[in-house]
């Protein structure tokens, strides 16, 4: 098929500097048979191209380019060849994107930008269970792809990591590693022992194995290909390693600015100083083998960081510290070897056995320093009949020291490779191995300037997987063919296998290498001779050159391009022996360590020769022969296991690309990769695809996209409808025959159609040209039909400014003529009305001079009447408070002569009871004075109280303390005899006082009869009272017999105090603490019998119990009895298995929270009712001293109500957890609130010892920091269980809804028809914020609180929404901007009806995303406005937005200019030009909002228990403690009572 260069059409030609150029035709014409073709570059540079003809098969016409370049799988090209290959890779990567699909190949440029967000956990997740296509091009896709069909299938797989050095392999293998390690972990659970030590076994072998090179700066200088093996659950048990080719040369020489292994570096930056003077490690700059390069660090890389990291992977994976000395004395050892010095004699090379650097190698190695500088210097040759021994010169001597530190070095590296394998691998890992995933890093294909044996192994290696590649290739393309039954015909491509026969045929490169190695007297240019002699000739010739000039040097034809290498020290290298002396003194060390790393190494000789004296053996007529293996035959033995290995394995590629040589980041060199990817098998792969169907799409892709070159009628149902795969079958068919001619150029398979190269951009063409042509014809009909609409318009207004002329004029006469007429009238109107409004004037000026004198004449007379009685009532009123003040001064007199004189009475009185209180005798007396006093008292009372229902009130209490002193009495008799001795001892004493009280006695009485006067004369002025004093003469009888019993109570009362404490204090007090402790069985004797813990009460001023909080409780007027109460209080508190069944089953686990709704309001004791009862019960432990049991009691509860959040279900997680929330932040500010009241109070303290004290200080502090985590844990749990809720809902109804009518973008086909999950709606989501900020409301959760939980919640919606959303593929277009905008305000006008402040602050990505689909985006002024307007977008995430906008048909394609803007604005900010994702908050670490908030005040704690709990040792409890508090109050107020009564007769 001919090919038409249009003027117009874009084209590819070849460019040194930039590999190919991109140009448009400009003019196309023929003369004389030959076809002239004028090209235009973008930069202005012209081409001139005549050719015969412009058939597709003309390779002298320019390459096509496609009209879409930025696709995400390079086989979706509509041209696919060289130059739409590499400017696909450079566009992607201008827009940040570092992978792209290569059909099964995944190419991966670096970035060289550290980019752990691209690799982040939530990109595992995104991946995870998603097929490759789903989503954007990811190495986890590629990790994904391999772990499912290994799930599915059964069958092992392979990924394999090629690419040049610093091309990002290490690191590429290291992310698929993690993944592997993390994908079936869920985010609750941390990885499995096993799945830590796979991940650390990449900073060990990166230690050991990587360097910094010219190219990179962490380059691995070995191949490695680690196996992660599952059992038959598909969990990973353990792995097994398998190393190739470690560059030993590296270890004793560096080029440079490159390094040795950073391994040294670490330990010369990490090991402790003391390790270090053990070692004879001083600086890197003394070292030779460290020195060489010149840099001896690399920028922003923390060796001494580096190092700890070493140190915990090996102990991770069981090398513990001993012998991670043990190895690192081995490389000081090392690299003491290297700063041997010997000397040069002028045929010889000498070294003295005391030489420093040798002592202390030898002596860190345990060898004998005689025997191993011996063999540095000479060398040890062994015939049949004998052993020659000869001098080696100077340049000798220093390969065989050097040769001795490459070997102890690889041997190290080898055992640690075993170590590692015996670790991850052990014999009963083995037998359970059901499957495993192979990750291959390896070199990728190399080409210096000075090429040696390293690079024809490492190429060799690239050689045999690129023919395993191009086979798998080829068989994934015909097995396809065959999968869509479609005709086909052998795809013929380019096979590598001569270049592969030739390295390792009889007669190859690497036999002619050995069997020169094997010759005592083999040198590099006789091996150089034999292979121009044998392969310098037909067939190998193809593949095999010699160079023109000099002998040194041969050429091979590899499959990227040919290879000159450079044959010296290709023989040593392949020999890498190590003399037969050195290898006897090694094995003579007294380090065990050194013994295991060479025994390691003696069987892995032993295997390869065992392999090759098997394989000889196999041959018939061959004499078998034990021979030494040369590096050259160990490296193929291993690379002919590995490949098969993965032939038996399903392959999966990467391949990473180096974008250019100075590692700047986004810095792209189209020669560098264009070189890549020829060498990396890319572009083989391409031209396998293009010989065959390089292009397919499905049946209803194709016809979604090309229905328009058919009649609207023949696809109206097709897209409007759901249409099923024949139907879209039927409508490809429809479509190819009338845009295809040639029937060739596709085939229909089963779901897919097949197109030849070209086929998808011709129809691409039609498809442009049909909508170009319908817009015309569209556009055609507009503009005539808007003409059509402008001439009748204009006539229509011609016509209507006539008639509004013409009427105008008629108006205007008419209008003159009626205003003349109305004129006249109004002047007859106004005349009248003038004059009569004259006559009304003066009519009113007179009425109102009228009203004005009446009205001041009234006022004057009002004020004067007021200023009269305002006269009178100062009067009265000064009169009323003289009288009052005189009253009050002659009151005050009187009431301060009582005062004195009863003071004076009462003191005298005081001393005298304190004689005789203890004389029985004297007490009757006293009782006969009392009641005289009493009568007095009474008397008094009665003339000064006025409120008479006050004086009842006092009765009554009078009454109950009656009672309770009868009942006290008994208790004190019993006390009374045993304390009837020590009254004996102090009675005489008493005795000699009781005169002195006498005498004053008599002086008091005498003082007294003068006050009683005093108060008759008073009484007698209030004689106006006596007639409601007589009305209550009998109630005062019955006063007086009630006191006078209490007084006899008294009386004992006073005696037993005096016993119990032996001193006098005042009567008042001696009372007071004599009824406190006749309440039964005290704290502290309970806290003994507890186990001696301390007693934790709290007093109050006057000495006496106060709970924490009070409880309210109801009372029929009966003080309870105390003691029985607080007995069985006692009981049930130790019988901690009842008590704690009820609270943690009956009350926690089954109880019911009452409903959160906006139409019922709860109250606190329906909310708070759990965390209430066991304040209570708490409370009262304390009281009780029972420390341990509360301590037990309150572990078990925060395990419940843990257990109990933990258990929720989702339907009751938001109003549950609200629940529990609330009633734990109750708990934690009860025990604030006891800890501050204890601290607080002196009397606490001092009433227990100090030891006591601390316990309880250190018993509340452990309290409320277990409070302190519960609360944590519960808001953690419950936040990310709200979280998870929105996941499911926040994407369908944020990102995917289209609520708003007319505005509906097309959603894709094939999700329309086989989605099946769940849909949801706005509607849903502002259902989950009403219900959780109501039933925070509900169970009186604090604002802020509310407020803090709505923010995280919007704050949460906002980042998992917008990285959605910038995710997404073909959905970022302008309609879904005014959806989103539409669904996110709903939510933002949610929050202003709900008082939460700034709500679009929270969403402010979602609506500055939204704005920006709906912006213009065509010139780079345009992405400087959405720069000013999207504000709280980053740089990054603006360019994501616009790379990924998917422009409609309708719709102009961005400008390149635009991309390159938003680009380089990311590149200008700097920072991580991928960063663009929102943090998200979703591992469940918030911080608890309730530590910032007041603590809640406690007062009255009413004990409330629903009826519904099936809790009656429970329900006991309560009611014993609210009686318990009840009968407190009551004593405390009749105490209070009493003590004012007893300070009136005292006083009298």
């Amino acid at each position: 098929m001919a090919t038409t260069f249009e003027p117009g059409t874009r084209c590819w030609v070849p460019d040194d500097k930039e590999g190919w150029l991109g140009v448009e035709v400009t003019k196309a014409s023929n003369n004389n048979s030959k076809h002239q073709i004028e090209l235009v570059s973008e930069d202005g540079r012209t081409f001139n191209i005549e050719t015969a003809n412009l058939d597709e098969t003309n390779t002298d016409l320019p390459m096509l380019r496609n009209p879409t370049e930025a696709v995400e799988d390079l086989t979706e090209l509509s041209y696919l060849n060289e130059p739409s290959v590499l400017n696909a890779i450079k566009v992607r990567y201008s827009q940040f994107e570092i992978y792209t699909y290569s059909g099964i190949v995944l190419i991966a440029a670096n970035p060289f930008e550290r980019n752990d967000e691209l690799y982040a956990p939530h990109r595992i997740e995104r991946y995870a269970g998603k097929r490759r296509g789903e989503e954007e091009p990811h190495l986890f896709a590629i990790a994904e792809d391999a772990y499912r069909c290994m799930k599915t299938d059964g069958k092992n797989q392979s990924i394999v990591v090629s690419g040049e050095s610093g091309a990002g392999k290490t690191v590429s293998a290291k992310y698929i590693m993690r993944y592997m390690a993390s994908v079936e972990s869920d985010g609750d659970h941390e990885m499995s022992e096993v799945e830590k030590q796979i991940l650390a076994t990449n900073p060990i072998m990166e230690a050991f194995g990587n360097a910094k090179t010219t190219r990179n700066d962490n380059s691995s200088r070995f191949g490695k290909y680690l196996e992660i093996l599952f059992n038959k659950d598909t969990v990973i048990t353990g792995a097994r390693i398998r190393t190739y080719l470690l560059e030993r040369s590296r270890l004793v020489f560096q080029p440079k600015i490159e390094r040795n292994y950073h391994i040294f570096y670490q330990i010369m930056e990490g090991l402790d100083q003391d390790s270090k003077e053990k070692f004879g490690l001083t600086k890197t700059e003394d070292f030779h083998y460290l020195n060489q390069g010149g840099i001896p660090r690399i920028a922003g890389v923390d060796d001494a960081k580096e190092f700890k990291e070493t140190s915990d992977a090996l102990k991770l994976i069981g090398v513990n510290e001993e012998t991670q000395l043990q190895i690192y004395r081995m490389l000081a050892a090392l690299l003491h070897l290297g700063n041997i010095e010997i000397k040069k004699t002028r045929n010889d090379a000498f070294l003295s056995a005391d030489e420093p650097s040798l002592v202390k190698a030898c002596e860190l190695l345990g060898l004998d320093p005689n025997n191993f500088s011996k063999w540095i210097v000479k060398k040890q040759i062994t015939t049949r009949s004998e052993k020659i021994v000869s001098n080696l010169n100077y340049q000798q001597a220093i390969v065989a020291r050097d040769s001795v530190a490459k070997y102890i070095y690889s041997s190290l590296f080898d055992w640690l490779v075993e170590y590692v394998n015996a670790d991850l691998c052990p014999p009963a890992v083995a037998e359970n191995i059901k499957s495993f995933i192979g990750v291959l890093d390896i070199y990728g294909f190399e080409h210096f300037e000075v090429n040696s044996f390293e690079q024809f192994c490492i190429n060799y290696a690239n050689e045999k997987l690129q023919q395993e590649f191009n086979q798998h290739v080829f068989k994934l393309e015909q097995e396809e063919y065959i999968r869509e039954e479609i005709e086909w015909s052998f795809i013929e491509f380019s096979d590598n296998q001569p270049c592969i026969s030739l390295i390792e045929n009889k007669l190859g490169v690497l036999s002619l290498l050995d069997e020169e190695s094997r010759l005592p007297a083999g040198n590099d240019q006789s091996w150089a001779d034999k292979m121009f002699q044998t392969l310098a000739k037909p067939p190998t010739d193809k593949v095999f050159k010699k160079p023109r000039f000099g002998n040194n040097k041969f050429i091979v034809a590899h499959y990227a391009l040919d290879v000159p290498y450079d044959v010296e020290g290709f023989i040593e290298k392949n020999r890498d022996t190590v003399s037969e002396g050195h290898l006897d003194v090694l094995a003579a060390t007294s380090d065990p360590l050194l013994k295991q790393v060479l025994e390691t190494v003696e069987r892995a000789a032993e295997k390869v020769a065992a392999e090759q004296a098997a394989n000889a053996s196999a041959r018939p007529g061959r004499k078998v022969v034990n021979r030494k293996p040369t590096l050259g035959s160990i490296f193929k033995a291993s690379l002919v296991e590995l490949m098969d290995t993965i032939n038996s394995t399903n392959v999966h590629y990467i391949r990473c690309i180096k974008p250019n040589e100075e590692k700047k980041a986004w810095e792209f060199d189209p020669v560098m990769v264009l070189s890549q990817l020829r060498a990396c098998g890319v572009l083989e792969t391409i031209k396998i695809s293009c010989a065959g169907y390089p292009s397919r799409s499905p049946y209803a892709e194709f016809a979604k996209a090309y229905s328009i070159l058919l009649h609207s009628s023949e696809w109206q149902k097709f897209v409007t409808g759901f249409p099923s795969e024949s139907d879209a079958r039927n409508l490809c068919q429809k479509i190819l025959a009338v845009s295809i001619d040639d029937p060739m150029k596709y085939q229909l398979g089963s779901t897919k159609i097949f197109f030849k190269a070209g086929i998808l951009a011709f129809l691409e063409k039609l498809r442009s040209q049909k909508v170009h042509r319908s817009a015309v014809t569209v556009q055609k009909y507009i503009r005539g039909s808007n003409a059509r609409r402008e001439y009748s318009a204009t006539m229509a207004s011609l016509v209507a400014t006539q008639s509004l002329v013409r009427g105008f004029l008629t108006r205007a006469r008419v209008t003159r003529e009626r205003q003349l007429h109305a004129a006249t009238l109004l002047q007859t109107i106004s005349r009248g009305f003038l004059a009569r409004k004259k006559v009304s004037a003066a009519l009113v000026s007179v009425i109102r001079v009228q009203s004005v004198v009446r009205g001041h004449q009234t006022r004057l007379r009002v004020m004067r009447q007021r200023h009269e009685g305002a006269a009178r009532c100062l009067q009265t009123v000064w009169r009323t408070y003289s009288a009052k003040r005189a009253y009050a001064t002659k009151m005050h007199s009187i009431v301060l002569i009582q005062s004195l004189i009863r003071r004076k009475h009462a003191i005298a009185e005081l001393k005298q009871l304190k004689v005789e209180s203890k004389s029985v005798d004297h007490m009757k007396k006293l009782q006969y004075n009392l009641e005289n006093k009493i009568i007095d008292l009474t008397q008094q009372l009665t003339g000064k109280n006025d409120n008479i229902k006050s004086l009842v009130r006092e009765i009554e209490s009078l009454k109950l303390l009656a009672e309770e002193g009868k009942q006290h009495q008994e208790t004190f008799k019993q006390k009374e005899v045993e304390h009837q001795k020590s009254l004996d001892v102090v009675h005489a004493t008493h005795l000699e006082k009781v005169g002195g009280l006498t005498d004053e006695l008599e002086r008091a009485k005498k003082d007294h009869e003068e006050a009683q006067s005093k108060i008759s004369q008073l009484l007698d002025e209030k004689t106006s009272l006596k007639e409601e004093i007589e009305g209550h003469k009998k109630e005062l009888d019955r006063v007086k017999q009630l006191a006078q019993d209490k007084d006899v109570t008294n009386r004992e009362l006073n005696v037993t105090v005096e016993k119990l404490k032996s001193e006098l204090e005042e009567l008042t007090k001696q009372i007071q603490s004599g009824r406190v402790a006749s309440l039964g069985p005290s704290a502290a004797s309970r806290g003994i019998i507890n186990g001696g813990s301390p007693s934790i009460s709290w007093n109050s001023t006057h000495d006496t119990y106060t709970r924490p909080v009070s409880f309210n409780g109801s009372s029929n007027g009966e003080i309870p009895n105390v003691e029985a109460i607080e007995t069985e209080l006692w009981n049930s508190y130790r019988d901690t298995k009842i008590l704690h069944k009820e609270i943690i089953d009956g009350l926690l686990k089954n109880m019911k929270p009452p409903v959160a709704t906006v139409a019922l309001e709860l109250t606190k004791k329906e909310v708070l009712f759990p965390a209430r009862i066991i304040i209570i019960i708490l409370s009262d432990m304390w009281r009780l001293g029972l420390t341990g049991e509360s301590e037990k009691f309150l572990g078990e509860v925060l395990s419940a109500i843990q257990t109990v959040v933990g258990s929720l279900k989702e339907d009751d997680i938001i109003s549950h957890g609200a629940f529990w929330l609330t009633n734990t932040h109750e708990l934690y500010s009860f025990i604030c609130y006891a800890q501050s009241m204890i601290v607080g109070d002196e009397n606490a303290a001092n009433s227990m010892t100090e030891g006591e004290y601390e316990e309880y200080l250190q018993l509340v502090a452990v309290i409320k920091e277990d409070f302190e985590s519960l609360s944590y844990n519960i808001y953690n749990m419950w936040m990310k269980r709200m979280q998870k809720m929105l996941e499911k809902r926040c994407i369908s109804a944020v990102v995917l809804t289209q609520s708003l009518p007319g505005f509906t973008a097309p959603d894709n086909l094939m999700q329309k028809v086989f989605s099946s999950s769940s849909q949801y709606k706005m509607d849903d989501i502002l259902t989950f914020f009403n219900h959780v900020y109501w039933s925070m409301k509900a169970y009186f959760i604090e604002p802020s609180i509310v407020s803090e939980v709505i923010v995280e919640l919007l704050k949460f919606v906002d980042a998992f929404c917008f990285n959605d959303l910038i995710m997404r593929r073909s959905f970022l277009s302008w309609k879904r901007g005014l959806q989103i905008n539409y669904n996110v305000t709903r939510l933002e006008e949610w929050c202003k009806g709900h008082d939460i402040r700034e709500g679009s602050t929270y969403l402010a990505h979602l609506l500055q995303v939204a704005k920006l689909l709906q912006l213009r985006k065509n010139t780079p002024d345009d992405i400087e406005i959405i720069y000013e307007i999207c504000y709280a977008l980053k740089p990054s995430q603006i360019q994501k937005v616009v790379a990924n906008y998917y422009i409609a048909d309708y719709e102009t394609p961005l400008p390149p200019a635009v991309l390159k803007a938003v680009a380089d604005k990311v590149k200008q900010q700097g920072g991580n030009a991928t960063q663009y994702l929102e943090p998200v908050n979703n591992t469940g670490n918030f911080e608890d909002p309730f530590r910032k908030i007041e603590k809640r005040p406690f007062a009255n704690v009413e004990a409330y228990v629903p009826s519904y709990l099936n809790v009656p040792h429970l329900r006991r409890i309560i009611e014993l403690v609210s009686k318990n508090a009840i009968a407190q109050q009551m004593l405390e107020s009749a105490e209070s009572t009493l003590v004012s009564n007893e300070e009136g007769v005292v006083a009298n």
